[in-house]
C-alpha cells in the first residue's frame, strides 16, 4: 500500500522497530488511521483510549456525533485488536470534570463562552496522555489531529502547523500545548485530507471505523442542551434572572439567567416578535444588573481585543507590538491585527478592521502565515479593551 510521508515532530534518534509510540485512540477513524500508518511504518504501537465522561449504555443511532460512548470505546479495542498492538483504557472522569466540565459550566455563569474542545486538549488530553506516555516508556505519543508538528532544527525546537487540509485544520485547539509535549508528539494526518484517510481506514481493513460520523456534539451534554446542563449543574442563587435591554436602556423583556446567552446570538431572545424581527442579537451582559444586552449587528463589530492566560509556542519579540493573524473562534478566518504584550501572560489586540462577535471565553489564537505562535483566552473587547484606557490597568 501507497501512503504518504508522516510529519513527525522530530526524527527519532532510533529507528522505528525501537520506538515505542502511545497512540491516543479515540474509537475513531482519525486515530485508528493514525495508529495503522505508524504500524506500518514499523514502530511499536500502544493505543490507549481515554474514558472521559460515562455515557452509559448509549448506542450509535442516540450518541453517534458524540465521543466517549460505550461504541467508542469497544470500537478503539477492536482496531487494536485488528492491529495486534496493545491496548489500554484509562479512566480519566475525574480529571476531565475538574479540567473541562467543572469550567464549562463556571465560565457559562460568569457570562462568558468557554470552547470545551479547546480546554480538553490543553488541560486533558495532551498533558494527561504526555504523563502516561512517559509511564509507559514511550519515546512519543500520536493523535489523529489534523495539523502539523515541524523540527526547527537550527532551534532545537517544534513547530506547530495548519493541516494541509484547511476544511479540517485543528491547530486553533492546539495552541495550548508545551513545548516539551510538542516535541514528544507525532500527528501522521496533518498533510492529508478526511476522504484519503477513510479510504486508508478501508486499506487497513478497518471497516468498522472507516466510515463512522466524526464526533461534532459535546460529549457530556445531552438532550437537555447545555442551559439544561448547567441547570443542573449550578445552585439556583448563580442562576439569577434580569432584564433584556437595548445598548439605549429600553426595557424589552426578560432572562431566566444570563448562561442562557451567548454574544452575537439572535433565537431565543424573550422579547417581542416585532422587535426580534428586526434583527435584534446580544451584544453584552451587565453583571451587576444582570442584564441582557441586544443591539443590531453594528453593536457586534469590534476590533479590540484583551486576551489573558497566554501559552506562547513561539514566541517573537515581546518588548515591542508585533502583526500578525488571529482567529477569535475555531471556525473564523483569522484576521490581520497589532499585537501589545503586557506581563502577567496578558495581551491587547487591535485589529486591521472590526471583527464580529469578539466572545469573552473564546480562544484566540495567533499565527504567523501557517504556523501557530500561541494563543490565550479572550476577557474583553471593544471600547472595554481600548488601549489607551487600559494602560493605566494592566500590567506593564
Amino acid at each position: 500500500m501507497n501512503t504518504l510521508p508522516m510529519e513527525n515532530s522530530s526524527a527519532p534518534i532510533k529507528p522505528p522497530s525501537e520506538t515505542k509510540v502511545l497512540v491516543a485512540m479515540s474509537g475513531g477513524v482519525d486515530s485508528s488511521v493514525a495508529a495503522a500508518l505508524l504500524k506500518s511504518q514499523g514502530y511499536q504501537v500502544i493505543g490507549v483510549h481515554l474514558q472521559l465522561w460515562d455515557q452509559g449504555e448509549s448506542n450509535q443511532e442516540k450518541f453517534g456525533a458524540r465521543c466517549c460512548s460505550l461504541v467508542d470505546s469497544n470500537d478503539a479495542r477492536r482496531v487494536c485488536d485488528k492491529m495486534g498492538i496493545p491496548f489500554y483504557m484509562i479512566n480519566a472522569q475525574d480529571v476531565f470534570r475538574e479540567k473541562v466540565v467543572d469550567y464549562f459550566v463556571h465560565e457559562y455563569l460568569q457570562t462568558r463562552t468557554p470552547n470545551p474542545c479547546v480546554q480538553c486538549n490543553n488541560a486533558v488530553k495532551f498533558d494527561y496522555l504526555f504523563d502516561r506516555a512517559q509511564e509507559l516508556d514511550c519515546d512519543f505519543m500520536a493523535t489523529g489531529h489534523y495539523a502539523q508538528v515541524r523540527m526547527d532544527s537550527g532551534e532545537q525546537k517544534a513547530r506547530l502547523h495548519k493541516a494541509g487540509d484547511s476544511k479540517k485544520d485543528q491547530s486553533y485547539f492546539l495552541f495550548g500545548m508545551t513545548q516539551k509535549a510538542l516535541q514528544m508528539t507525532m500527528m501522521p494526518l496533518g498533510g492529508l485530507n478526511k476522504e484519503h484517510v477513510r479510504k486508508l481506514g478501508i486499506e487497513f481493513g478497518l471497516t468498522q471505523v472507516a466510515d463512522k460520523p466524526d464526533s461534532q456534539e459535546i460529549c457530556f451534554i445531552g438532550d437537555e442542551g447545555y442551559q439544561g446542563f448547567i441547570e443542573k449543574n449550578a445552585s439556583e442563587d448563580l442562576r439569577k434572572s434580569g432584564v433584556i435591554r437595548t445598548v439605549k436602556g429600553q426595557t424589552l423583556g426578560s432572562h431566566s439567567g444570563l448562561f442562557r446567552y451567548t454574544i452575537g446570538q439572535k433565537k431565543g431572545l424573550n422579547i417581542n416578535l416585532k422587535e426580534e424581527k428586526e434583527g435584534l442579537c446580544v451584544v453584552g451582559f451587565d453583571m451587576n444588573t444582570q442584564a441582557l444586552i441586544v443591539g443590531n449587528e453594528s453593536d457586534l463589530m469590534k476590533d479590540e481585543l484583551v486576551a489573558t492566560r497566554m501559552n506562547w509556542l513561539q514566541i517573537p519579540d515581546l518588548v515591542r507590538p508585533f502583526e500578525c493573524h488571529a482567529r477569535i473562534r475555531a471556525h473564523h478566518q483569522e484576521a490581520p491585527c497589532k499585537v501589545t504584550v503586557f506581563k502577567n501572560d496578558t495581551v491587547h489586540v487591535k485589529f486591521d478592521q472590526p471583527q464580529r462577535a469578539i466572545t469573552p471565553g473564546q480562544a484566540v489564537v495567533f499565527y504567523l502565515k501557517d504556523e501557530v505562535i500561541g494563543g490565550g483566552f479572550i476577557e474583553r473587547a471593544g471600547s472595554e479593551a481600548n488601549l489607551e484606557a487600559l494602560q493605566g490597568k494592566l500590567p506593564s
